[in-house]
């Protein structure tokens, strides 16, 4: 018994610490944080920047020399003299050798000119470092634009459905206080009937945009944050040119594509310098010995070095055929960039354009509906309760309701011009 009060005691604990965690106020600001938060996208983003950093590291190291320790142990019987493979350290085996033989061996390989692979080959690595900080910068982006236009809808059909359900209260109680005839009272029912179907459609949509609104935040299916925000027009610009400056500075796909430039032309760098000899000094020493325990006595074991200057030139007859096709990967790169800086002005222009009109629809709406329903309310204050009230009533329900949707579209298409912008207009 007292375990199963203790249980209940902390169910009941767990169940207002949910509830008022779902209470809490949340704005756009905090939605859009929530959302880059905990973004699979973004995330993912993030550990192509720490792998990106790592291959930046590994392209400096191809420049330090290196090292090599081995211990080689043979046994053989030859005949005839051998030479052992690369991978058992590439040593000549003479046949007057013993049954056993030991070497150990420290080499070392410094390479002097590569012809700037190794130097491209940096700079090839910190060009995509940078591509993987952009691509994580359009990762938040993306989440910041999905959490805005879930926020502002789920504030919307929460606006929808509060209306609703008011004129639906309203009806009602005009209804009860009409006297009317048989097809004044058929009038009536189907009146109120569809202001009954609206209200339930409204509620049907605000539990959609909830989960809507959970989803693109990653939140648990059981939380219903409260939305913090006023649901009315957010003023644009009036002129889109100071956007589309900051569109072509901050864009991060834009910003890609200019790397993605840097990254073509030091292809076309890695394929030309395939024509260009490569220099290597190389050192070993090796100790030799044919028992294991004479590697530590210096009068019996035997001592190689030697140091190495190699020059390789290469002659491969596909070093132009990969230069043009470097080439023509560049100048692809170039009409890409240049559609793309098209498709930006348009976005910018389009979703100015939208959001600008919309602003003086919902602006001429607005003002309709507030002197609307001045007069519908000095109206049901001197006249008795009729049909045309009724009716009347029904009108202004559709009329707000268009007010909403044109402050909505107004909403949308500054979030469109926001993200098209590359940065939040301000409020």
């Amino acid at each position: 018994m007292r375990l199963a009060g203790l249980t209940a005691a902390l169910l009941a604990l767990a169940g207002a610490a949910a509830a008022q965690g779902g209470s809490e106020a949340l704005s756009v600001d905090g939605a859009v944080e929530i959302a880059v938060r905990n973004s699979p996208a973004a995330l993912a983003a993030e550990q192509d920047i720490i792998i990106a950093r790592q291959r930046v590291s590994e392209a400096r190291f191809m420049a330090l020399p290196q090292f090599t320790l081995s211990g080689i142990a043979s046994r053989a019987s030859l005949e005839y003299p051998a030479v052992l493979g690369s991978e058992l350290g590439e040593s000549y085996l003479s046949p007057a050798i013993d049954n056993s033989f030991y070497t150990l061996r420290a080499q070392a390989l410094q390479p002097l000119y590569t012809g700037g692979k190794n130097t491209n080959t940096l700079k090839l690595a910190k060009t995509a470092h940078n591509q993987a900080k952009v691509n994580y910068e359009t990762a938040k982006a993306d989440a910041a634009l999905e959490a805005k236009k879930s926020f502002y809808t789920l504030l919307y059909q929460q606006r929808l459905n509060s209306d609703a359900q008011d004129w639906l209260k309203r009806a009602r109680a005009l209804d009860a206080a009409l006297r009317k005839d048989a097809y004044e009272d058929l009038e009536a029912a189907m009146l109120v009937s569809g202001l009954a179907d609206r209200a339930q459609r409204a509620a049907a949509d605000e539990e959609a945009a909830m989960a809507e609104f959970q989803r693109a935040l990653n939140l648990e299916p059981g939380s219903r944050p409260r939305l913090e925000g006023a649901f009315e027009t957010l003023p644009v610009e009036a002129d889109p040119t100071r956007s589309l400056v900051t569109a072509m500075e901050l864009r991060s796909e834009l910003k890609s594509e200019l790397y993605k430039a840097q990254m073509d032309d030091i292809a076309v760098n890695m394929a030309m310098v395939r024509r260009y000899p490569t220099i290597y000094l190389g050192a070993a020493y090796d100790v030799n010995a044919y028992r294991l325990q004479d590697l530590s006595n210096s009068d019996r074991r035997y001592g190689n070095w030697l140091a190495s200057l190699a020059v390789r030139f290469p002659l491969s007859y596909d070093v132009w055929t990969q230069v043009q096709q470097r080439r023509a990967q560049q100048r692809q790169g170039e009409l890409k960039r240049s559609e793309l800086q098209d498709k930006i002005r348009f976005e910018i222009i389009s979703a100015h354009r939208e959001a600008a009109a919309w602003q003086a629809e919902a602006a001429r709406f607005s003002e309709e509906v507030r002197r609307m329903k001045a007069g519908y309310e000095a109206a049901s204050r001197t006249a008795r309760p009729s049909m045309a009230a009724l009716r009347a009533l029904c009108a202004l329900c559709d009329l707000e309701r268009r007010s909403g949707e044109a402050v909505y579209r107004q909403l949308m298409a500054r979030i469109r011009l926001e993200w098209a912008r590359g940065r939040d207009l301000p409020r």
